[in-house]
């Protein structure tokens, strides 16, 4: 009996199983998003198993599944839906976008928010949007179009240099003050130093435009701030190794005007000594005659100096990183290498070494730590960028073809020296810069360390506590050589002590320790935050500089090998800064929207009953797109926002610059002490007000977005070096004294034209239209600007604005230059009435209008994504053309083709003065506009064609993905301006980077833009 029961539950298991088998069945199908776009990558599970799969490249996938089954597709930023196995074989599913999920998160540095229930003027940059730009050694160049309100202008093309960036305008009339505030995971750094931050490690930029988000930096934040956040790893997913390298070539941009060839030179020369221009008498255009053998010689030996002391640069970018986590733990490690030889032979260029590791886990339930630690080597060549032939950019211009590199005999062979090398000829400027390039050599050694330690403490679900302590350290040292025997140490050195090299060793250190406690509490309805901020800055400065000379070879480098010191010093300095603060977010529903904070710093470097300001913003937004009354379907999103307060500045100032500092010096016979800063205790913050008004909307399922912005930059008691009269015996004192206003509306289109699963097409853009205005200065006298050429500030003028005589034109009948005197009469310089000539013509170095837009396209697994930049309204004092049509001042000189266009009988229009003239005239049109050009430009940055390989072929490799480009740089230029109007560093020795107060004001021989070509690949394991 017993075996029958046991042989009949066996039948009954059997047919139990038989029918489970025979109700699994295998569903194939596609998961895509609202809009019919695949989502590859997205979860398909088996509800209440482990069992499951994802979705392919296109978004496909099978899964194994029985009748009555429930299967869950989930992919991150959408909805969650579920659908129950039926008779169907194919279930299609569409997510829908989880509208809390999907909110750009924007990072402030203190704290996140959501887009939606954001009401300040802040633009975010994502890690894939810095992917498809052009890339640079210094992340601020990538600033450039890509966010309206940011000015960026290159310095120059040096590789490693940065770039002048500019948040809605100039906010200060003091070099170094404009600039915003950079912080790097929770540390501050300097504009200078960010070429040491490797592109790859850059998780996310945030740009913060007006007071209610900047307030909350109190003084540091009256220009804006970058906050720069680098990568981390996800949680509970495999590790992912990514490789990316990048391969190219680089050049100069070829030059919109022709340079004159040897023959043409000494044509030139020859009709200038025949007007009677005497500077031409000993060149060889006038020495020796057409067709002698003379000159065949000098014709067969021509140089293209261009080609000689040019290459075309070499640009290499390799990096690794291993990025994921676990369930209470998230990695990301990396070590990247770039290297940019530059274009000038004979030199390395710039290359950077990185490695980061940043880990954040859970200790404990209630304690969340993370660490961030990133370390970069980086070594730059530093050819001369200054106003004469040591700067190889002024010597390839100023040689002429007939003028060979080496010392040449009768016979056309390279004459040695003693010891077999051959001889540099010094050319008619004496100074052989191929020589030089190789016996002068100056490099930049910089060492960063950027390191930040968090710790998150939750006391329960609406108590938090934050501690952070971040620190910057960088080592910098230069080194300096003029080679025993070289170039400049046989024009200028000791030849008893042969050889001259300085080193000069700096260290700064900045520290920040940052405690917030924070409360936050959300309902249905409401949503509450309110932060407490108590937080220390400490920035030291340390200095050692040694120069000798007496080398005993040039092999020899160390200070030890030289035989006299002939200079050296150590110096030192500290700057404190203590904040307290209370920030504050509300929002109703993302409805109403209320943001405001208060913030009190102290800064060492005031005077002591003034050293604390107190800073406020307040902003409000109402989202009227999330009324019940608004029914609209088109639109997503529609916010009105509005925002004041306050901001400081204690930028470009000394560290001791409120106290009476002293100097040390000598007199026959003795030391001596002299005044070097004058006291002043009521020196204190330079104060800026800004007011916003903005709107965002978003429409047809944020197939176009659209935000504007006006604004209002009020800044008073402006930090100056005020002038005091010379019988104080004090040159300048620093005081609090002017204002000045910017003012301006910001426009952001942009808009997906076509928008399926095979297909993409977004054109995107953004303007800026600026105004500014300088609205008072000490005692209202007009102030020529330091650290400039022709730049004076006036009451009621624009900021940065020539100061010039008019150039009138050429006189028709004698071919003479002719110029507007004071009195708005024309005269010739000689004949110019005993005033004030110069004159304000509202043409300032800052552009009224500036921006980029940009087009991207995918089709399938193919990109092309090309960006522009634009700039208008902006004027230059084109120096260097100046020299290349110089009127016969410089005929020693190689000129342009243009030279020959002078006039030459009564009548001629259009063309450049009679050169007989030029030395009566040469004070005169020095100090005249007749060089300003206008700086209007637009530039292709950046074109990128790529290829992306679907997950379906990668599927039986070890590769997640596949990505290969070409991309090119700086291709395509478009303007009327003579030379490259791309011009931010005139010459970095006569105004150096951190002293220039109107980047982009002339044209100087600096380091030229270059364009470039290059391949590259990203791939994932």
């Amino acid at each position: 009996m017993r075996t029958k029961f046991s042989g009949i539950l066996t039948l009954i298991l059997v047919l139990v199983v038989q029918l489970t088998f025979a109700q699994q069945k295998t569903i194939t199908g596609t998961v895509s998003d609202d809009t019919g776009l695949p989502l590859p990558g997205a979860n398909v599970i088996i509800k209440g198993t482990s069992s499951g799969t994802q979705t392919d490249f296109d978004g496909k996938y099978t899964v194994s599944a029985s009748v009555g089954q429930t299967i869950a597709f989930s992919y991150v930023g959408f909805n969650t839906k579920e659908v129950k196995v039926g008779a169907q074989n194919k279930i299609d599913v569409t997510l829908q976008p989880d509208a809390a999920a999907l909110e750009e998160v924007v990072v402030t540095g203190y704290s996140t928010r959501n887009q939606t229930v954001q009401t300040s003027a802040v633009v975010s940059i994502s890690a894939a949007e810095l992917s498809q730009m052009a890339p640079t050694t210094s992340i601020d160049n990538m600033l450039q179009g890509k966010a309206a309100g940011v000015q960026v202008t290159a310095a120059n093309g040096k590789p490693g240099q940065g770039a002048f960036v500019r948040i809605r305008g100039t906010g200060s009339l003091v070099a170094g003050a404009s600039s915003p505030l950079y912080i790097v995971d929770g540390a501050p750094i300097r504009e200078q130093d960010l070429a040491n931050i490797p592109n790859e490690d850059i998780e996310n930029i945030t740009i913060l435009k007006d007071a209610a988000m900047t307030a909350r930096y109190g003084s540091r934040g009256s220009n804006g701030v970058v906050v720069i956040t680098t990568k981390n790893g996800n949680r509970n997913k495999d590790a992912v190794i990514r490789f990316s390298s990048r391969y190219g070539v680089s050049s100069r941009i070829k030059p919109n005007y022709t340079m004159m060839t040897a023959s043409e030179k000494m044509q030139y020369e020859a009709e200038l000594y025949a007007l009677g221009v005497s500077g031409a008498s000993g060149l060889p255009g006038v020495t020796t005659q057409p067709g002698s053998p003379e000159r065949q010689f000098l014709l067969d030996n021509e140089v293209d100096w261009a080609e000689l002391i040019l290459k075309d640069g070499i640009i290499q970018n390799n990096s690794v990183s291993i990025s994921g986590g676990a369930e209470k733990m998230d990695y990301y490690f990396s070590v990247t290498n770039d290297r940019n030889t530059g274009i000038i032979d004979d030199i390395d260029g710039f290359e950077r070494t990185g490695a980061r590791l940043n880990v954040n886990f859970d200790a404990k339930d209630w304690l969340k730590v993370g660490v961030n630690v990133g370390y970069s080597r980086s070594m730059s060549d530093e050819p001369r960028d200054r106003n004469n032939t040591q700067n190889p950019f002024r010597g390839l211009l100023d040689y002429n073809g007939y003028e060979t590199e080496f010392v040449l005999d009768e016979d056309g062979n390279t004459v040695l020296d003693e010891n077999g090398n051959p001889i540099y000829n010094p050319t008619h400027t004496t100074f052989p810069i191929r020589g030089a390039l190789l016996s002068e050599p100056s490099e930049d050694i910089d060492n960063t360390t950027l390191g930040s330690v968090d710790a998150l403490v939750t006391f329960d679900k609406h108590w938090s506590y934050n501690f952070t302590v971040a620190a910057n350290w960088l080592s910098t040292r230069r080194e300096s050589y003029s080679k025993p025997g070289g170039i400049l140490d046989a024009l200028i050195g000791d030849p008893a002590n042969p050889g001259n090299k300085f080193d000069d060793q700096q260290h700064r250190v900045d520290f920040t320790i940052s405690n917030r406690l924070n409360y936050n509490l959300s309902t249905d309805a409401h949503s509450v935050n309110v932060l407490g901020l108590y937080e220390y800055n400490m920035n030291e400065f340390n200095r050692a500089f040694v120069r000798s000379i007496g080398f005993p070879s040039a092999l020899l480098t160390t200070q030890a090998n030289a035989s006299m010191l002939t200079d050296g010093f150590t110096n030192r300095s500290r700057l404190t800064l203590v904040s307290y603060g209370v920030f504050a977010d509300y929002d109703y529903k993302q409805r109403y929207l209320v943001q405001g904070s208060v913030r009190r710093d102290g800064s060492s470097n005031f005077g002591k009953d003034v050293q604390y300001g107190t800073f406020y913003s307040g902003s409000v937004g109402w989202n009227i797109a999330k009324e019940s009354f608004f029914q609209v379907d088109a639109v997503n999103d529609l916010k009105l926002r509005g925002s004041y307060g306050s901001v400081g500045n204690r930028s470009s100032l000394p560290n001791y610059a409120s106290q009476g500092t002293v100097g040390f010096g000598s007199y026959p016979g003795g030391s001596s002490t002299l005044p070097n800063n004058v006291a002043n205790p009521e020196l204190t913050w330079e104060t800026t007000t800004t007011t916003n008004i903005g709107l965002e909307l978003n429409m047809f399922s944020k197939r176009l977005r659209l935000v504007s912005d006006y604004f209002i930059r009020n800044t008073t008691d402006l930090l100056f070096t005020i002038p005091k009269a010379d019988e104080s015996g004090v040159g300048t004192v620093n005081g609090n004294l002017g204002d000045i206003r910017n003012k301006g509306l910001e426009v952001s289109l942009q808009a997906d034209v076509f928008r399926n699963s095979d297909f993409t097409w977004t054109l995107g853009g953004n303007i800026l239209f600026l105004d500014n205005e300088i609205v008072s200065l000490p005692e209202g006298e007009d102030i020529d600007a330091t650290n400039t050429f022709f730049v004076r500030f006036s009451e009621g003028r624009k900021i940065n604005e020539h100061y010039l005589i008019r150039y009138a034109g050429v006189d028709p009948a004698t071919g003479r230059s002719q110029f507007y005197g004071g009195d708005g009469n024309i005269y010739f310089a000689d004949e110019m009435p005993d005033m004030e000539n110069r004159v304000f013509q509202g043409k300032s170095t800052i552009a009224d209008k500036e921006g980029g837009f940009f087009s991207n396209i995918t089709y399938k697994g193919f990109g092309l994504r090309t960006d522009f930049v634009f700039k208008y309204g902006n004027w230059i004092n084109n120096f260097v053309r100046s020299d290349r049509e110089s009127d016969g001042l410089a005929i020693a000189d190689n000129q342009s083709v243009g030279a020959f266009n002078y006039w030459q009988q009564p009548g001629d229009t259009g063309v450049l003065p009679s050169p007989i003239y030029a030395t009566t005239d040469a004070t005169v049109t020095g100090n005249s506009d007749r060089w300003l050009e206008r700086g209007d430009y637009i530039r292709m940055r950046n074109v990128t064609l790529s290829y992306s390989f679907p997950r379906e072929t990668l599927e039986k490799t070890p590769i997640s993905s596949l990505r290969l480009y070409v991309q090119g740089q700086n291709l395509l230029t478009f303007t009327k301006f003579w030379g490259d109007p791309e011009v931010g560093l005139s010459s970095g020795e006569t105004i150096s980077f951190v002293n220039a107060v109107a980047p982009g004001e002339a044209t100087l021989y600096s380091y030229p833009n270059t364009k470039s070509y290059q391949l590259g690949l990203d791939v994932s394991f």
